[in-house]
């Protein structure tokens, strides 16, 4: 028996680490694994290293012990840790790397150090039992030797192989005097005006009621950032917050949240991204980072377990965030590093600049990379090596791996992993669910050449995952022909095929992937980017843009070119338009005036994303509501979205079908939203994701998230418990934002979503019916139908009453009404219809 490696398949989620370190040693680490996945930069691909059993074994014949290393009965080569030395003879013979010789204080016979290499796990490897695309088997042939070679050939095409090393110090463990599991129990003070970084232990009061991410974010941001700081100015903070589940063997659990004030919207904001970042914080052995006030010069954090150190950035200022990345693994001799990077997009702060993390995922909405430029903060460099405890590794095994199967056996499964979010495309143009002209249509009549069908055939390289994710939904696409050949993009979404395709009417796919290319690496919002473009070519038809004010561009709707040559002008605020546009579509209504606010599809200063109010309900309602500006994600109400009525039966009861899967009846929408914001605030908060199970396929709710966190934490959480930690989280964004005069009469949606009837596809002669949908919003959620707040009851069942009292004897003061004033962006337009197409 030996295991048989296809690496031509590996997507490097590293869930075959993960699994593999916690079932051999109790704790999560993939230092510890027996199993290695190396990354090929250059190329985006992966290779997992493990034994291959060879013809020869040399690391038999090497060793001095006799007995240290000998062969089973399964065929595997075993080490006996009583009698290795750690002299790691065998390491140096390994030529692919298979073994590696760790210094852990009690292992081996002086108690210094020991090797470590995979047993095939007495006949049942965990890491076959895990590997979603394949990539790891079982063969009972003699071809160990073939895979071996094929394993070192591959090895030899990866340069950073030589600085790796395979004696390894293992540091300790993350957990301190801390009562729970999963988290470090640390978190960082980062000063940056002054320099000085402090290491505190994590209050148990914010875990306890907050758990961890965006919950915990925004109890700081309530705490420490008044709402008069402008988000620019070095009061705000930013917090980098990982979740108790963030790292873990929990399905899709690399996701990582980003708070601050944001700088679009002038009110709470966070951005969530996935990747491999979020992990490495929690291995490196912190929670959350707080970064406060602002360098007198650029600077990034360097942070290697223990050692962390400010460090200029004045040379890789101005780069892209590819290059930086590039540089920064290079300068540090750690070609294992993980980044949170800003490009020049937020270095000139654009309000909707993002973060973009390790490997090539964004943190994007809200404009939290115009927050790290404005501290003259370039990146965040991480490398860990600790230990992540678990409560109970029996029970996190037994939880995670039928969590990881539930979701592959479901049935959108297969088109998820295939196309990832593209997927979806098709569909939302048939609904009128498909943004099209400035939110004009709902449909797009090219829709079919910018398809996840036209993407996949024509520019598919491979798929790539994130950390501990079976699905596999990201994907490495190239041009290779053609005006663009030579562009390579990962991360092409659903969102962004909308937002710079059939938003500004462009078919041109090449055009897209090389959009999304520069946007990763400019460091910019997909999604605001093609709504101002939008918005900007909708007002040079309209006549209010003049043809000075456009900059020598032609604004017509399709031209892609012109597209390109505004996400360079808007990165750097190059020229008038360039310039206006870095604002954002509702920023830059106010400025114009001319009726331009009519045209900025926007809600609280966000741009709307790649959905229609008018073929989805739910959806519309979501935006409006959503504590962040018009946003998707918050509430994710997907079960109408796909028409799932197994999987919404299942999950919210027979007795709401159909109606509740039905995108046009407005019934039950209201409870879907309000459900739908306190499970997304606790998965946000803990770390995994929700295009996995959580809500995509409707695998994972509040009981399978409970029976996670409870394994791992060890915090006896309850379902009601976790209901009123989700419910508390999303109430106190609520609260903070209406410390800025956010109330009521801000829940609206643009005119052409509740006023202009759907000229398209299943939506035809459909408009959102939000007012009704409100008041039974409002209702379930037992806020004020007067002012759209939380009252003082329900904050009390809550527990926080004293926000209740910070609130109200802020609003005495009129406080908020002056801030409202200062938001700086134009209200969504929802009077008389003018020009309905």
């Amino acid at each position: 028996m030996r295991l048989e490696i296809s690496p031509e398949k590996c997507t490097g989620c590293q869930a075959c680490v993960v699994f593999c370190s916690l079932k051999q040693e109790g704790e999560v680490n993939p230092e510890l694994a027996r199993i290695h996945v190396w990354e090929d930069h250059s190329e985006i691909s992966f290779l997992p290293i493990t034994c291959a059993i060879c013809d020869d074994k040399p690391c038999v014949e090497v060793c001095p012990e006799q007995g240290a290393i000998s062969v089973n009965n399964l065929g595997a080569v075993v080490i006996d840790e009583s009698l290795c030395t750690g002299c790691s003879k065998c390491v140096d013979a390994c030529q692919i790397g298979a073994i590696q010789l760790h210094l852990l204080p009690g292992r081996g016979k002086l108690g210094k150090a020991v090797v470590l290499k995979c047993d095939l796990c007495d006949g049942d490897p965990w890491c076959v039992k895990v590997c979603q695309p394949g990539v790891i088997t079982i063969s009972d042939d003699d071809g160990g030797q073939v895979t071996h070679d094929k394993l070192l050939t591959k090895l030899g095409k990866i340069p950073e192989r030589q600085i790796r090393s395979t004696k390894i110090k293992t540091a300790e463990s993350t957990k301190e005097d801390f009562p729970y599991q999963g988290y470090a129990g640390k978190y960082l003070r980062v000063d940056l005006s002054s320099g000085e970084i402090k290491t505190l232990p994590l209050p148990v009061e914010w875990v306890e009621n907050y758990l961890g991410g965006n919950g915990i974010g925004v109890k700081i941001l309530w705490d420490e950032v008044p709402a008069a700081v402008d988000p620019l100015e070095s009061d705000n903070k930013l917090i980098v917050s990982a979740g108790p589940l963030c790292g873990s063997p929990v399905p899709n659990s690399g996701r990582v949240e980003f708070i601050a004030k944001s700088p679009l919207t002038n009110i709470y904001g966070d951005s969530n991204a996935g990747g491999h970042f979020g992990p490495e914080l929690k291995h490196a052995g912190y929670d959350l980072i707080i970064f406060e006030g602002r360098s007198p010069k650029p600077v990034y954090l360097y942070l290697i377990d223990e050692k962390i150190e400010i460090r200029s950035a004045e040379h890789i200022w101005g780069l892209g965030t590819f290059e930086t990345e590039n540089q920064l693994r290079d300068e540090t001799n750690q070609p294992d590093l993980k980044t949170a990077i800003i490009g020049p997009a937020g270095e000139n702060l654009v309000r909707y600049a993002g973060i973009q993390v390790t490997s090539r995922r964004s943190a994007a909405r809200s404009g939290l990379g115009a927050v790290m430029g404005s501290k003259n903060l370039k990146a965040i460099a991480i490398r860990g090596t600790k230990s992540l405890q678990v409560a109970d590794p029996e029970r996190t095994l037994e939880v995670t791996l039928k969590h990881h199967l539930a979701i592959r056996e479901n049935e959108f499964f297969p088109g998820a992993s295939k196309f990832g979010t593209p997927g979806i495309v098709a569909l939302m143009d048939y609904m009128g669910r498909f943004p099209t002209q400035n939110h004009r249509y709902g449909s797009f009549e090219n829709f079919d050449e910018i398809s996840a069908d036209t993407l996949h055939e024509q520019h598919f390289i491979r798929d790539i995952s994130c950390y501990s994710c079976p699905v596999g939904c990201d994907k490495v696409y190239a041009v290779k022909e053609g005006e663009f050949a030579g562009s390579l993009s990962t991360s092409v979404e659903y969102e962004t095929l909308n937002s710079l395709g059939a938003r500004v009417c462009n078919a041109n796919l090449p055009s897209i992937i090389k959009a999304n290319e520069i946007c990763d690496d400019l460091g910019i919002d997909t999604i605001s980017v093609g709504s101002a473009i939008a918005f900007a070519m909708e007002l040079a038809e309209k006549k209010i843009l003049s043809t000075e004010d456009c900059d020598g561009l032609e604004l017509v709707w399709g031209n892609y070119h012109t597209m390109l040559q505004l996400l360079e002008r808007i990165a750097y605020r190059k020229g008038y338009l360039g310039d206006l546009l870095a604002e954002g579509a509702a920023r830059a209504a106010k400025r114009l005036g001319k009726g331009a606010e009519r045209y900025a599809m926007h809600v609280k200063g966000q741009d709307i994303p790649s959905q229609d109010g008018r073929a989805q309900q739910s959806m519309g309602l979501a935006h409006a509501t959503s504590s962040r500006g018009a946003d998707h994600l918050k509430a994710f109400p997907v079960a109408d979205e796909t028409g799932y009525p197994g999987g919404a039966g299942a999950r919210y009861g027979e007795d709401k079908l159909p109606e509740l899967v039905d995108p046009l009846e407005t019934k039950y929408k209201a409870f879907l939203v309000k459900d739908g914001e306190d499970y997304g605030a606790i998965v946000d908060s803990s770390g995994n994701c929700k295009s996995g199970g959580t809500f995509v396929m409707l695998e994972i709710y509040w009981q399978e998230q409970c029976d996670a966190l409870n394994a791992i934490t060890g915090l006896s959480l309850s379902v009601e418990e976790l209901k009123r930690i989700g419910e508390r989280i999303y109430n106190l964004q609520r609260c903070y934002n209406a410390l800025h005069g956010i109330d009521k009469s801000d829940d609206v949606l643009p005119w052409r979503m509740t006023k202009v009837p759907s000229p398209s596809g299943n939506a035809k002669g459909s408009v959102c019916h939000l007012s009704e949908m409100l008041e039974e919003y409002y209702t379930l959620r037992d806020w004020n139908t007067e002012t759209g707040l939380p009252n003082e009851r329900k904050l009390q069942y809550l527990g926080i009453d004293e926000v209740f009292n910070q609130l109200k004897d802020a609003i005495e003061t009129g406080e908020p009404q002056e801030l409202r004033s200062r938001l700086g962006w134009a209200r969504p337009y929802d009077g008389e219809v003018v020009d309905p197409l």
